[in-house]
């Protein structure tokens, strides 16, 4: 190894330095990062409370409908989308029951219609790896024919009651409510527009922050934390990881001979659990629809394994970033760079790169959780990374033998792939990674990071027989 080492950092690359010019920043730094964090309650209202939820929460989705339908029909007709207009017609409707909280809901639909018509400019301008793009859809399931219920409360129409750190109220102002609720506050702060969302037969409120912006005391929420970077990172070394399908993430750290793999099995297991469940509540839902025999208990299993397969994804991605970013700050890492695989994400695009993983989610989340760490988190080009051959430089025919394994044809490594691609990710850089002499596995589970039993085992042998 040690020859096949020295080979290292030819074709002009450098031992050290800085990035190149290029690279795209994908937040990491408070500066950069943007300061808003949503906490996630769980609601408890009396029987009272929950008439009155679901009255006012079917009133909003009835006034997203009906601005969405006037605004639908003026797209279609092409005869111009008059925002103002519809806006003002839809409101004079219903401030009796939503009060100013009416004007919430027209925002939103606005926000959604100003993001549809981005995304149409982009498309025409072939600037979108899509075929189309379309218009926003409407709050109601359409085959049971109930409108979903949400409701948006104005940032200054409610405020929150702490009990302690796990349960409280949130009073809204306008419908003199006190609903008590459960869940942990993580972030203090301003606080933002409130949803309230009834799903599976609870209900969540969604209350968005601006952490350590100042307020007054009615507008300010309590967490535990008021600034987003909780931690000061512990060294200067460098992290450089691949993101991929089989291993979430591969990560080679400067200065250090361990390589580290965030394992994507558990997350395609919980996929491909659901999507089958789903698939069989749906095939059944259908039959019976078409046979005239009762079908609505079979839509609710389907939604409810939809809504599983959702939560249950979004669990396992947050354990494997938090737990990530945990080894990261141990080992004394202060910037990551981050290979988005744009080919995939654009030219390859399957179930894995949109349902399963969500390449774009997953890195703004890994950049969000950095940044409580104090590291630097950049995106950069991956382009070949997993072609070429980290060991010598060189680009292999047929140097992936299969996945998960790259063979060096010139001197006779094999190595991790993934570890392959994040090492000439730090070399494409400038940047030098050891060659690694041990992998520790990791698999996110439901209560964190589980190592793999075997870690730390020496990843280089003689290449396999071809």
């Amino acid at each position: 190894m040690k020859k096949a080492e020295k080979k290292r950092g030819r074709g002009g690359r450098r031992a050290g330095g800085e990035p190149k010019r290029g690279m795209a920043p994908a937040g990491g730094h408070p500066a950069q990062m943007p300061s808003t964090r949503t906490a996630r309650l769980r609601l408890l209202p009396t029987t009272p409370q929950e008439r009155k939820l679901h009255k006012l929460a079917d009133a909003a989705a009835k006034a997203w409908n009906e601005v969405n339908y006037l605004r639908r029909q003026q797209f279609f007709a092409k005869q111009g989308v008059d925002l103002r207009g519809t806006y003002r017609e839809v409101y004079r409707k219903y401030r009796d029951v939503l009060k100013v909280n009416v004007g919430q809901v027209l925002n939103k639909n606005n926000e959604a219609w100003l993001s549809f018509f981005a995304l149409l400019a982009k498309l025409n301008a072939g600037e979108l790896h899509m075929k189309k793009v379309s218009p926003p859809g409407y709050w109601k399931d359409r085959l049971l024919g109930k409108r979903v219920k949400r409701l948006i409360v104005r940032s200054d129409r409610y405020y929150v009651e702490p009990i302690n750190d796990g349960e409280g109220y949130i009073v809204l102002k306008d419908f003199g409510m006190r609903v008590r609720y459960a869940g942990v506050i993580k972030w203090s702060g301003k606080q933002g527009r409130l949803e309230i969302v009834y799903e599976r037969g609870r209900w969540f409120a969604y209350l968005t922050v601006e952490v350590g912006k100042p307020a007054k005391p009615r507008q300010y929420v309590r967490g535990t934390y008021d600034r987003i970077q909780i931690r000061q990172p512990r060294g200067n070394k460098r992290a450089f990881i691949d993101v991929g399908i089989s291993n979430l993430f591969a990560v080679v750290i400067e200065g250090s001979d361990k390589a580290i793999l965030i394992k994507g099995t558990p997350l395609k297991a919980e996929y491909f659990w659901w999507k089958r469940q789903k698939a069989l509540y749906q095939s059944v839902r259908d039959v019976r629809r078409n046979l005239g025999l009762p079908w609505a208990e079979w839509h609710r299993r389907y939604l409810r394994a939809l809504w599983k397969m959702r939560e249950r994804l979004r669990h396992y991605r947050n354990t494997a970033v938090r737990g990530l970013a945990e080894m990261l700050w141990e080992s004394g890492v202060s910037e990551v760079y981050v290979g988005y695989p744009e080919d995939i994400a654009h030219d390859q695009q399957s179930e894995y790169v949109v349902s399963v993983w969500g390449y774009r989610r997953l890195v703004q989340r890994l950049a969000e959780v950095l940044a409580e760490y104090g590291i630097k988190l950049y995106v950069v080009d991956e382009h070949s990374t997993s072609r070429a051959c980290s060991i010598c430089g060189e680009i292999h025919e047929n140097g992936r033998v299969y996945r998960g394994l790259y063979v060096c044809r010139k001197f006779g490594v094999a190595l991790n792939a993934d570890v392959n691609a994040a090492r000439n990710i730090a070399a494409n850089l400038g940047f030098e990674t050891p060659a690694p002499r041990r992998i520790e596995t990791y698999y996110p589970t439901s209560n964190g990071l589980t190592p793999k039993r075997g870690n730390g085992r020496d990843p280089h042998s003689a290449a396999p027989a071809l």
